[in-house]
């Protein structure tokens, strides 16, 4: 998701440019053109509770925003950009020639909400928690190349060899295999730095402070007044309303009575919005660098057979789906999307084609078709999408039963071998490479309960060409091995490319500073309230 995050100073405009001073973006985008106000509460509303507060874990939409919230990453994006600079680090990492170590120095002051200072050693207990198979955390895949990785998760006893303090205030972190994107990846949710000790509770060193969480309600966070980017975040305080309908979310942030939605405005409300004149001010629309796709689980029957995976990827019919979501995004050409580096202009997916799918459904054994299941959430546009797709696959043969369910329940249930034998899902990019999208969603090391491999797909060859995209030396070369990958995985047809994402947003009046972020949802430590004060 993705799930799914990171800021600094506007006045960066290189990619890792460095002397950016943390996260000070005071942009002044969205509903106020002033200069920032302070205090005052910010209130938003999710339709589903977050799965944890645990970074390490932390993977759907509502968990995301709070990560972002209470925890700091060594390195953050600028702004509205896919551009990141330090924020725990002090600067850039210095990488050795052989582009295998990481060394890294931290922000000097830098505190926990409990004010201890925040460690090198943190970060190694923090990192080393992802590799621990008691974690049970959904994104080891992006750390497997880290030495010692895979000894660590057999027997997570002892220290983790490529991850150590050489001081207080010096990580550093050993690779083996070159990694391109690896900077990328220290500026995730899931690389946030908790206290040494507290994975029972995290204890974060973020720009707020859980208050409390009562589920099925609200989760309030409160201003950490120890935070080292002082004068931000700027609200005192950010409620979030639990269990609400995104239509509803839409009428109480056109009443006033919340201030952002946490979920994306329902696919039957968007031309309502969209034609509003008095809601133009206050709307955006971003392109998100997302995929939108089906997946087959290749360890259950019968998608177990080629062909049956096959014959789904000529069943569904693109533009027509794109009407159901009011023609927010655009048709798929390929697995990854525009933006990301291994895009490719070329069509690699098939057009609809009925007579062809029923022939190769009939060649895998399936002449009168099958039954199955199929999973998605309970939220727009997934219910708007399932009844459609249900229609085309009944079109060769499959009988379709929807299953829309809870956020949560979908991240455990897909997750789970030999339980969801199709799913309807999107991947927005954790960072803009395409190792993203496929060290998550389809390698082997991800074919794992608790994964997010949903296909439980594995194939060695698309592996190795993935590892050598992230050793090229130029972005051409990355890009052309990773065509090499989408079409050796395209072949085998885990999953099925539906379109690409693009997200109309909608904020309050009283809302400033917004801006939308491509890679994170919200950047709540730069937005104020209009109504807050002029100094604090």
């Amino acid at each position: 998701m993705a799930p799914r995050r990171l800021f600094a100073a506007a006045l960066c405009s290189v990619l890792l440019t460095v002397g950016c001073a943390g996260n000070a973006d005071t942009g002044k985008a969205g509903g106020d053109s002033a200069d920032p106000r302070y205090g005052d509460t910010m209130t938003v509303a999710y339709k589903s509770d977050p799965k944890t507060f645990d970074p390490a874990v932390c993977y759907d939409a509502t968990c995301w925003n709070n990560m972002r919230m209470m925890y700091d990453r060594l390195y953050d994006y600028v702004g509205d950009t896919m551009e990141i600079a330090p924020q725990a680090a002090a600067a850039l990492p210095e990488i050795s020639a052989d582009g295998l170590t990481y060394t890294i120095k931290l922000r000097a002051g830098m505190t926990f909400s409990d004010g201890k200072p925040v460690t090198a050693q943190d970060f190694v207990y923090s990192y080393s928690r992802i590799l621990d198979p008691a974690t049970k955390s959904p994104v080891q895949s992006f750390w497997t190349g880290v030495a010692g990785a895979s000894d660590y998760a057999k027997s997570p006893t002892g220290a983790l060899a490529g991850i150590t303090a050489p001081a207080a205030d010096t990580l550093q972190v050993k690779l083996t295999a070159p990694n391109s994107s690896f900077k990328y990846i220290l500026a995730m949710p899931h690389a946030s730095v908790i206290e040494q000790g507290t994975a029972a509770k995290p204890v974060g060193s973020g720009p707020f402070v859980l208050d409390h969480f009562s589920p099925g309600q609200e989760i309030v966070v409160n201003r950490n007044p120890k935070y080292w980017d002082a004068p931000r975040p700027y609200v005192d305080k950010v409620v979030e309303k639990l269990g609400v309908d995104p239509h509803v979310q839409l009428l109480q942030l056109q009443k006033g009575q919340i201030d952002l939605m946490g979920d994306p405005i329902p696919a039957a409300d968007y031309l309502q919005v969209s034609n509003d004149a008095s809601l133009k001010a206050q709307t955006k629309t971003i392109v998100k660098p997302s995929t939108y796709y089906l997946t087959m689980n290749t360890k259950m029957k019968p998608f177990d057979n080629p062909k049956v995976r096959e014959a789904v990827s000529y069943a569904v019919d693109r533009s027509f789906l794109l009407k159901l979501v009011a023609g927010q995004g655009s048709p798929a050409n390929e697995y990854l999307p525009p933006g990301i580096t291994g895009y490719t202009k070329d069509k690699l997916v098939h057009d609809q084609d009925i007579a062809k799918a029923k022939q190769l459904l009939a060649d895998a054994g399936y002449p009168n078709g099958f039954h199955t299941e199929m999973y998605s959430w309970n939220t727009s546009p997934w219910t708007a999408l399932l009844p459609q797709l249900q229609q085309d696959l009944g079109k060769i043969g499959i009988t379709v039963d929807a299953k829309p369910i809870q956020q949560s329940a979908f991240f455990d249930l897909a997750a789970t071998p030999g339980k969801a034998p199709m799913t309807l899902t999107f991947w927005v990019a954790d960072y803009p490479d395409g190792s993203d999208f496929y060290q998550a969603l389809l390698s082997c090391a991800a074919a794992v309960p608790g994964g997010q491999n949903y296909s439980f797909y594995c194939n060695s060859t698309v592996d190795d060409l993935v590892a050598k995209a992230l050793a090229a030396k130029t972005p051409g070369e990355a890009t052309a091995t990773y065509v090499e990958a989408t079409k050796a995985m395209l072949a085998d047809n885990p999953v099925v490319p539906l379109y690409y994402g693009s997200k109309t947003e909608v904020f309050g009046k009283t809302v400033g500073g917004y801006h939308s972020q491509p890679i994170w949802g919200w950047d709540m430590t730069s937005y104020w309230k209009t109504t807050g004060s002029a100094s604090r």
